[in-house]
């Protein structure tokens, strides 16, 4: 982890010059300005950190932070986060897997460069796997390929849950707990009524589709199910391809009922 000294004081988080000069110096090198920010960037490569603003918009909305009380309420968030990052409490879910990694499933679609690739995720949890489009090719992920689309397959379990963000993602999160960003902007439109349910005519919408996303990164997006579903790929000009989520071992034995007399 880096060292805390990283961490800027709340009083920067205001509007001051010295704000603007942070945040122009943080385009080429983002600095963490609370202890999670810290922690998710020690740990997932890439991960962008709160700007002063967004930090200070945070504070101020879900953390009931006013200008009199702004240096308190950071240094109380960063106490909260800090004791749930030392009990393994930060989970960071929905980050690729790294190139190379074996515990990664996958599934070639016929007569096609793309696989489906299926990976933990952080998702344990909720009993999801993440799953992604990769170019077997370039050996790289992509954004779903045009005139392709998921859809559930009509059967297996789970069906109403899947590709959705994980539970907790439509709700006001509490004073001290962390929601990304994009969750957070996306908030009030859950509120409103606007879920992927509405968009499952035109294929399961992906998580950044679901979060507001109109421009996702090129190999970011991705979906995640629960294990053991049933999922189906459509293409344009060919049929229909089913392929189910992998499963994991469950902890303990549980006995099965036999069919038969007894």
């Amino acid at each position: 982890m880096a060292d805390s000294s990283r961490v800027v004081p709340a009083r920067h988080i205001e509007g001051s010059s010295s704000a603007t000069q942070q945040s122009q110096a943080s385009d080429q090198d983002p600095v963490a300005l609370c202890k999670l920010d810290e922690y998710l960037m020690s740990v997932a490569p890439g991960y962008k950190p709160s700007t002063a603003a967004e930090l200070r918009d945070f504070l101020f909305s879900f953390c009931g932070a006013t200008e009199e009380t702004l240096d308190a309420c950071l240094q109380n968030y960063d106490h909260i986060m800090q004791e749930k990052i030392d009990r393994g409490g930060v989970i960071v879910i929905g980050m690729k897997p790294a190139p190379g990694d074996p515990n990664v499933y996958s599934v070639r679609v016929p007569d096609s460069p793309y696989a489906l690739r299926m990976w933990e995720g952080g998702m344990a949890t909720y009993g999801h796997f993440c799953l992604d489009f990769y170019d077997t090719e370039r050996k790289a992920p992509v954004n779903l390929p045009p005139g392709h689309a998921l859809y559930m397959a009509g059967f297996g379990p789970g069906m109403m849950h899947a590709a959705m963000p994980p539970p907790g993602f439509g709700r006001q999160p509490q004073p001290g707990e962390y929601l990304p960003r994009s969750v957070r902007h996306h908030i009030e439109a859950h509120a409103s009524g606007s879920s992927s349910r509405s968009r499952m005519r035109g294929g399961l919408g992906s998580w950044e589709r679901n979060l507001g996303m109109k421009s996702i990164p090129e190999g970011e997006e991705k979906w995640s199910f629960p294990e053991g579903q049933y999922v189906t790929l459509r293409r344009d000009g060919h049929p229909d391809f089913t392929f189910q989520m992998p499963t994991r071992q469950m902890p303990v034995a549980v006995a099965q009922p036999r069919l038969g007399v007894i």
